[in-house]
């Protein structure tokens, strides 16, 4: 394989992979492009209130589910003297248990969770086949009236399960027709409204489930759990309102409990009951969709820097930033054509100006090195070795840095101070570089890449200061991969630099 067709395909993988896993974590994490974005955080809490008999207690709640697009943050709990843990019953669905040696009187447990409506990816779990448990076996008049309901939606609906549940939903809660009268007479019997909705659908060959959960519409007190239907329609779940037959959107819906799984069960206690509260704040969208990743396991935040403790996270933040002072570097040196003295100098020393601002960052700069130079000036003079007068130099830059640090105290001027935050061997190397270039090609190039160095070192500051690069680099790390592809693009470039142009004006001319 010739080097231009690896490095073209080299380059293809990288851009693939980056943007492949950026726009993964956009579109499905959640993780937002844009910095300051927020999001609604919904805060839902749990009340549980019994009378303790006296004895051993446990308190088992169904915990809250991911559901299409509304997605769990985290959960904690509030109960005194309680011991809390979490675990799967038969069916794999997590729930809260409570558990005390002895209470007596009256005992209150609260349950929160945190929600948000990420982008989650729509339920499209195929279900298992229908079996004789998912339907309900009538008798006499009842059965012959479920017959003929079921034939009437079928014709109605088609093969299209959501117009055969809403044609059922019709016929029950209008009710003015006798076959469903008499089926509405004796619901109870048959587990009432929903469970003879789905005992007729499940008969009609729909997939349908019952379910209940919390529509995070408003701010509310003493809230109810609200009853649903979800119907397969061949492709994904739908949530179907069983008052009005209207498809409800999941954005918003926030799973509590599947089918005939118990909402919350007390041993010990009696006179239970539970209630909801729902309050909502803005945060910020980024740290949402970190949360959610974290809480449902995703490999993307495991195997990542998130997972690094907070201290190393912000090391890495100033870090993610240098390939993009490299990637300046680069375009600069390499299609511009800006001379600059070394190629990582001028990213050193934008790292600098983040200290310092920029202002303060160039004037300090231009006092030391000035003043380097002078001193460097009268080395020359000596013929020393390099070692030797290199490590000199070091020892001028030092007592440089002391002397304005000093001088800044003593006349308050505190902005002197930063001058500590110049990295020394880089100065000192930049001092020594600039007196040979000054010794063999004269003034004028000093000045070129002296002021080349500064002016590339002013442009990586602003890019590494930009919040919105920033924000890119470290929530979406990968996307280096496609700085790297850039950056190994402009390193197969062998044309003309933009300061060459001018070279050739007057061949323009004569033409």
């Amino acid at each position: 394989m010739q080097t231009k067709t690896q490095l073209r395909l080299i380059i293809l993988v990288l851009i693939v992979t980056g943007l492949g896993a950026a726009i993964y974590k956009n579109q499905v994490l959640g993780f937002p492009f844009l910095p300051e974005k927020k999001v609604n955080v919904w805060t839902i809490e749990a009340k549980i209130t019994f009378a303790a008999e006296g004895r051993p207690v446990q308190v088992v709640l169904n915990a809250a589910d991911n559901t299409g697009n509304m997605m769990i943050l985290d959960q904690e709990t509030v109960g005194e003297k309680y011991h809390f843990s979490k675990e799967e019953d038969a069916d794999g669905q997590t729930q809260g248990v409570w558990t005390k040696e002895t209470a007596k009187g009256k005992q209150v447990i609260f349950y929160r969770v945190s929600a948000y409506r990420g982008k989650g990816n729509s339920d499209t779990t195929p279900p298992a086949a229908l079996s004789d448990d998912d339907r309900i076996f009538f008798e006499g008049t009842a059965e012959e009236a479920a017959g003929l309901v079921v034939k009437q939606i079928k014709e109605a609906g088609g093969d299209d399960p959501l117009a055969i549940t809403q044609s059922l939903l019709t016929m029950l809660n209008n009710a003015d027709k006798q076959s469903v009268q008499v089926l509405l007479k004796n619901s109870k019997k048959y587990g009432g409204f929903l469970e003879l909705t789905r005992g007729l659908l499940a008969m009609a060959g729909v997939h349908v489930q019952k379910v209940k959960g919390l529509f995070l519409d408003r701010d509310s007190r003493g809230k109810k759990l609200s009853s649903l239907l979800k119907v397969y329609d061949n492709e994904k779940w739908q949530l179907i309102d069983p008052k009005t037959g209207k498809i409800r959107t999941n954005d918003d819906f926030l799973l509590w409990q599947s089918g005939d799984e118990p909402l919350y069960e007390v041993t010990g206690g009696k006179d239970s009951s539970i209630s909801f509260s729902v309050n909502s704040s803005r945060v910020f969208a980024s740290r949402a969709s970190l949360a959610a990743g974290k809480n449902s396991g995703s490999l993307l935040i495991d195997f990542s820097i998130y997972s690094l403790p907070l201290a190393e996270q912000n090391t890495f933040k100033l870090l993610l930033l240098i390939p993009l002072g490299a990637l300046v570097v680069v375009i600069l040196r390499n299609l511009v054509g800006i001379q600059t003295s070394g190629t990582f100098m001028p990213i050193l020393i934008a790292l600098t100006f983040l200290q310092t601002t920029l202002l303060w960052g160039l004037a300090l700069f231009l006092v030391v090195v000035s003043v380097g130079l002078v001193m460097r000036s009268y080395l020359s003079h000596l013929n020393l070795l390099l070692v030797p007068r290199i490590s000199a130099v070091l020892v001028f830059v030092i007592v440089i840095f002391v002397a304005i640090s000093v001088i800044s105290i003593k006349t308050n001027f505190e902005q002197g101070l930063q001058v500590t935050f110049f990295p020394m061997i880089i100065i000192s190397w930049t001092i020594e570089r600039m007196s040979v270039l000054w010794e063999e090609e004269g003034p004028k190039d000093v000045f070129i890449q002296g002021g080349g160095s500064l002016f590339t070192a002013c442009i990586v500051y602003l890019v590494i200061t930009n919040k919105f690069l920033g924000h890119l680099t470290y929530a979406f790390p990968e996307l280096l991969l496609v700085l790297l592809a850039i950056i190994l693009i402009i390193g197969s470039y062998s044309g003309y630099r933009l300061s060459e142009l001018r070279r050739f004006e007057p061949m323009s001319r004569e033409s």
